[in-house]
């Protein structure tokens, strides 16, 4: 009977508050504000970015209102990068946060092309269902790169550990995309059991380029047989929008070498010097050559003005007559340089593909052995001498500090790059040779005893220069203190350019009575400025070591700090085929002597020898060589010889480091 009355009585009191209401009076009567609603709802705060560049980090976070428990945020992370590797699409510092609390995101190191869009997503952890998306563009410094580039590397091959010369042209379309271009190679074609050198069109690519001026490219062709199913991969080290250090970093090839922009096509005429080295056909020996070719007008090679020496397996025939042709350029500045030269041993044709770089140089590969019977498998550089062409007449026209670097094969055991030699000496302009200093490193010979021989001393010689005004030097370097065991007389053929350009060498090899350091080889040298000889800022630099069993190519972005003595950087090599990335690199920086030259050592778990000393030799402020030290050290041997060459590099931006 209560429950009854209780439920009779509740429209009763309704009843009457609404006729109350009725009655018009409004004494104390107070309107409800609206009770907030118990909606979840979420919202960044503040607005993410749209976009951000490659590896750099940036603080997101949202806001929940509504939630009573607090219970904050869920953050999710996904991209259209394909595949699964961990942090392809960056990093989030944290899955869940506070509401109104930071999660850092770190955007990828390194993607195909130049852009990758990601999205994070932030839910209200009390209701998944309210959330909120930040679409964000992660760009590269791939516009740093545009244009078309000349690329050339020389190494070893993955089946036959001999040597292997790469070349071409790509065309970069500033976002991250190779649209054509033109290559060649030398390599041992496995599906036919010999050396083979192949041209194919690049029918595209990609490639990414991070804040330090490291990248990858990654250049395609139709041909399955060349590089990973018709695709090489190179990583790079960019000095500025021209110019790049570059290391092939694929499964079959390890290489070093350089990518060039492009900035002229037209039709090569007058006197180059030239060097190339790789291998003989015929004998299949180490081989290389160098010299003078002096195009006419009617794009002939004629015999004047024109000359080439070679060393073949130690065997040098010098001051061979030379004559040949060269074709018009094709749309991608490639050029096919024959040349005969008639007094030498096995080979006396060649044919060459030269890919222009601009007026003055020209990168080539031998290109004649497209059916395992040509004459070698080679690769070098042509510098032009332009208005100096048959003008180098006496002694006179080499004079100066000159800095050089050589890299070769030391002859008691052929394997690529297992010479190296760097230096310095003063030409005197009347055929002296004087205030030189070496660091040459031989990883097979033992003639001095042991295993491997290293010459690091001072000397002096003497040179003759053609008086047919070519521009070809004989060096004769002698007089060696210390003095080598058996004694050293290296040859070097100069080949002057002239208007400011480096000379190329040919490294003849040892002249002594009793041939104790047979070798040869190719370098360049510099002039060494007069100035302040420092090694202070931001480089590229580039590495080829040899174990004796395979090679380890390199390239680095790195910063020398000459106040602390100190050097740091990341590396990406090749190490016998098995490709590394994003290695730290360190080493310490003596204090560089009158000449130029200076110790100092240098460390990464990259390194097939680890750590090891190198001397360093300034060209000037921009640039110079390094070549390890340790080959035969008595308390620590290493067995492994290094060579290297670094460059300033511009950085990318403002905040680039």
């Amino acid at each position: 009977m209560a429950t009854r009355r209780w439920i009779l009585v509740l429209p009763l009191v309704t009843l009457i508050s609404v006729l109350t209401g009725c009655a018009g009076s409004t004494a104390n009567v107070q309107n409800p504000p609206v009770p907030p609603s118990s909606t979840v709802s979420i919202a960044f705060q503040p607005a993410p970015p749209a976009s951000v560049t490659v590896g750099a980090t940036t603080p997101l976070a949202a806001v929940v209102n509504n939630d009573s428990g607090n219970t904050g945020v869920d953050w999710s992370l996904t991209c259209s990068i394909p595949g699964t590797a961990p942090n392809k699409c960056g990093m989030l510092s944290a899955l869940h946060t506070a509401s109104t609390e930071s999660t850092i995101y770190t955007a990828p190191s390194i993607f195909s092309g130049n852009s990758v869009a990601v999205n994070i997503q932030a839910f209200a952890t009390a209701d998944h269902t309210q959330n909120v998306g930040a679409p964000i563009t992660v760009t590269g410094f791939g516009s740093a790169l545009k244009g078309t580039y000349v690329l050339q590397a020389q190494g070893i091959d993955v089946n036959t550990f001999g040597p292997y010369q790469f070349a071409g042209v790509v065309v970069l379309d500033g976002n991250g995309g190779i649209t054509s271009g033109e290559q060649t190679v030398n390599f041992f074609d496995a599906n036919v059991g010999f050396l083979l050198s192949k041209s194919d069109p690049v029918v595209g690519g990609s490639y990414f380029l991070g804040p330090d001026g490291r990248g990858t490219i990654a250049v395609s062709t139709n041909d399955p047989g060349i590089g990973q199913n018709g695709t090489e991969t190179f990583s790079c080290a960019v000095l500025s929008s021209s110019q790049a250090l570059i290391t092939q970093t694929d499964l079959s090839d390890t290489a070093s070498g350089t990518m060039d922009l492009q900035t002229n096509t037209a039709a090569p005429s007058g006197g180059y010097a030239f060097v190339v080295s790789g291998t003989d056909i015929a004998t299949a020996s180490p081989t290389a050559m160098g010299g003078i070719f002096n195009i006419d007008s009617n794009r002939t090679i004629s015999g004047k003005g024109s000359v080439a020496d070679q060393n073949l397996a130690g065997f040098v025939t010098s001051k061979q007559a030379l004559s040949g042709t060269v074709s018009n350029p094709d749309s991608f500045g490639r050029v096919t340089v024959n040349l005969n030269v008639p007094g030498l041993p096995t080979a006396t044709t060649f044919k060459f593909t030269g890919y222009i770089v601009d007026a003055t140089h020209i990168k080539l590969i031998e290109s004649d052995n497209d059916s395992g019977s040509g004459s070698g498998a080679t690769g070098g550089v042509a510098i032009g001498q332009g208005s100096a062409t048959g003008t180098f007449l006496d002694d006179t026209f080499f004079s100066g500090t000159y800095v050089f670097g050589v890299l070769g094969q030391d002859l008691s055991a052929f394997s690529p790059s297992t010479l190296t030699s760097v230096g310095v000496f003063s030409a005197d302009g009347s055929g002296g040779i004087a205030n030189g200093f070496t660091d040459t490193f031989l990883q097979s010979n033992g003639t001095q005893g042991t295993a491997g021989s290293q010459i690091s001393a001072a000397f002096s010689g003497a040179y003759t220069i053609d008086s047919k005004g070519t521009g070809r030097v004989r060096t004769n370097f002698k007089h060696f203190v210390p003095a080598p065991q058996l004694g050293f007389a290296p040859v070097f053929f100069v080949y002057l350019t002239g208007n400011g350009n480096p000379p190329l060498i040919l490294y003849a090899g040892d002249f002594s009575a009793n041939q104790g350091y047979p070798s040869l080889g190719t370098g360049i040298a510099y002039v060494q400025s007069s100035g302040p000889l420092t090694f202070d800022g931001q480089y590229g630099f580039s590495l080829v070591q040899q174990n004796g069993g395979t090679e380890n190519d390199a390239t680095a972005a790195i910063a020398a700090h000459s106040d602390a003595g100190t050097l740091s950087g990341i590396l990406d090599n090749n190490s016998g085929f098995n490709p590394t990335f994003n290695s730290p690199v360190n080493g310490t920086l003596g204090a560089p002597a009158s000449n130029g030259r200076f110790a100092g050592t240098l460390d990464s778990l990259a390194f097939d020898s680890t750590p090891f000393t190198a001397e360093y030799y300034i060209i000037d402020p921009a640039h110079g060589f390094f070549v390890e030290t340790d080959l035969v050290n008595p308390n620590s041997p290493t067995s492994v010889v290094s060579f290297g060459y670094y460059a300033a590099r511009t950085p990318l931006c403002a905040d680039c480091p």
